[in-house]
């Protein structure tokens, strides 16, 4: 059995703390060690993290230096051939170890593999879609957007020492600067299409933070792009990697209505670097704004793609004449998907909005059929 080293960052997250190095306890693969590092917290981190007796538990105590400081500490304490990181406030499936070890057995020249992550409410209630994107087969696409949630992941120690450590000067996606430097090194990487991991959201999460998000996504693109020996496959990336940054960027600013001139720009600057978006009457830019209503920070998907298309850059005509088109099939789908799950009430609403958009839907026997079901039962 091959020891992996579970390196838990901690800050101010004591009351999410226990369950997080539980989960890493729990492990069917039980050769583990977890390295709780307290980053300056000032809550009850310290006590939470030294109730625990197992000795294969590890407190580590240091000034704040942030996320990636307090990753960086724990892996120059860790004594494991794998590396595994886990958020404090998320938790590890039981068989997290055990799937992606097992993936490592199967492919021996393997560096890094990742599983699926569920996302979950602060409860721990399944909350969206699992996080299930591959990694993609030509590892350039990297540079189109993070796929992973970085407690999906198990990293081979010996390739964490050829790219370095995560960078300290990034308040976010240091991951995702972690994933493009190994792959760009020449790491073999693997996917196992089996949730691993749970990855909370709640209101305190930093994540939260668009803003933070943004300056953080160009950082790291920027720096990738700065690099002298770059080979051209990966340089030839830049325009749509820069698009999809500035189409993330907008998705964030559009949450936040006082955001909603700069989402503007940042929709105008995608298509500018990447004028495909617009082919086919704008079809791969909605299909990508149709993927946005999926993410699990957004409350209400269809208000949220409302506001996206009553507030698009004039520039983009194509896409504003398919606003009822679009904004329909997404209230049809919310209507199938809440009849699915028994809310009655949440699809006579979505199939209502639907028809608002468009009408024909009245010619539908589906659609009809859940307005009349949810009326009655609701």
């Amino acid at each position: 059995m091959n020891q992996v080293s579970v390196i838990i960052p901690a800050y101010n997250q004591g009351h999410y703390l226990a369950a997080a190095v539980q989960s890493a306890l729990n492990q069917t693969h039980a050769d583990v060690e977890v390295l709780v590092v307290d980053d300056g917290s000032t809550d009850d981190t310290a006590q939470v993290a030294q109730q625990f007796t197992d000795p294969r538990v590890r407190y580590i105590y240091q000034e704040n230096r942030g996320l990636s400081g307090a990753r960086n500490t724990g892996i120059r304490h860790a004594t494991g051939d794998f590396l595994a990181y886990l958020d404090s406030d998320d938790l590890f499936l039981p068989d997290k170890l055990a799937i992606l070890l097992h993936e490592f057995q199967s492919r021996p020249r393997l560096g890094f593999a990742a599983g699926q992550a569920m996302p979950v409410d602060e409860a721990g209630r399944p909350i969206g879609k699992l996080f299930d994107k591959p990694l993609p087969v030509d590892l350039t696409q990297l540079l189109l957007g993070n796929p992973l949630h970085v407690g999906s992941v198990l990293l081979r120690r010996e390739w964490q020492e050829r790219v370095g450590f995560f960078d300290e000067t990034l308040r976010s996606y240091e991951d995702w600067d972690m994933w493009l430097r190994l792959a760009l090194a020449g790491c073999e990487m693997g996917y196992v299409a089996q949730p691993v991991s749970l990855y909370r959201f709640h209101r305190d999460q930093m994540t939260r933070d668009g803003r933070q998000m943004t300056t953080a996504t160009f950082a790291v693109l920027d720096n990738f792009f700065a690099r002298p020996e770059l080979p051209p496959a990966w340089q030839g990336m830049r325009a749509r990697a820069y698009s999809r940054a500035h189409l993330r960027a907008a998705a964030q600013a559009y949450r936040v209505p006082e955001a909603t001139a700069e989402a503007k720009q940042h929709m105008l600057q995608a298509v500018q670097h990447d004028a495909a978006l617009l082919a086919d009457e704008a079809e791969p830019l909605a299909q990508i704004l149709s993927g946005w209503t999926d993410l699990p920070k957004i409350a209400d998907p269809l208000r949220y793609l409302e506001h996206i298309y009553t507030h698009l850059p004039g520039e983009l005509a194509l896409l504003t004449q398919r606003r009822a088109r679009d904004l329909g099939q997404i209230a049809m789908r919310q209507a199938f998907q809440a009849y699915a799950a028994g809310e009655m009430q949440r699809a006579k609403t979505a199939v209502s909005r639907a028809i608002f958009y468009q009408p024909r839907w009245l010619l539908n026997r589906g659609a009809l059929s859940i307005l009349l079901r949810a009326i009655f039962r609701s």
